[in-house]
């Protein structure tokens, strides 16, 4: 959620930097911000209050994050490479994972390739 706070022409971000544009204005301190019925709260102080929901990511971050969780995923799971070439494990006996591996590689593979393309578009 952002909340934006105006005052005498001023939008401000945070309420703690609103605080200060009104002490320096009207020398005035107040309490903590309820919970609920915020608007009202502000309205009091001559400040206009309004929520906005968060932007919805792009299709870049989206890709950005799954290839973060995919790449997360494939470490977790180095152990059974580094187990097979030392000898300590087979290829049957870890095929499901090395499977998932491929799998998720190929993913990663699918969206670094979208991502290149935005980038050139």
């Amino acid at each position: 959620m952002i909340r934006k706070y105006e005052y005498q022409g001023t939008t401000y971000r945070s309420s703690y930097v609103l605080r200060q544009a009104i002490w320096k204005e009207e020398h005035k301190v107040f309490g903590k911000e309820p919970d609920e019925n915020r608007a009202e709260f502000w309205e009091k102080l001559n400040v206009v209050y309004t929520e906005e929901a968060d932007p919805e990511p792009s299709q870049a971050v989206l890709a950005q994050r799954e290839i973060f969780v995919l790449k997360a995923q494939l470490r977790e799971t180095d152990y059974v490479v580094i187990k097979i070439a030392e000898g300590a494990a087979t290829t049957e006996e870890y095929s499901e994972v090395i499977a998932q591996r491929e799998t998720w590689r190929a993913r990663i593979n699918e969206l670094e390739v979208q991502l290149d393309g935005e980038e050139n578009a």
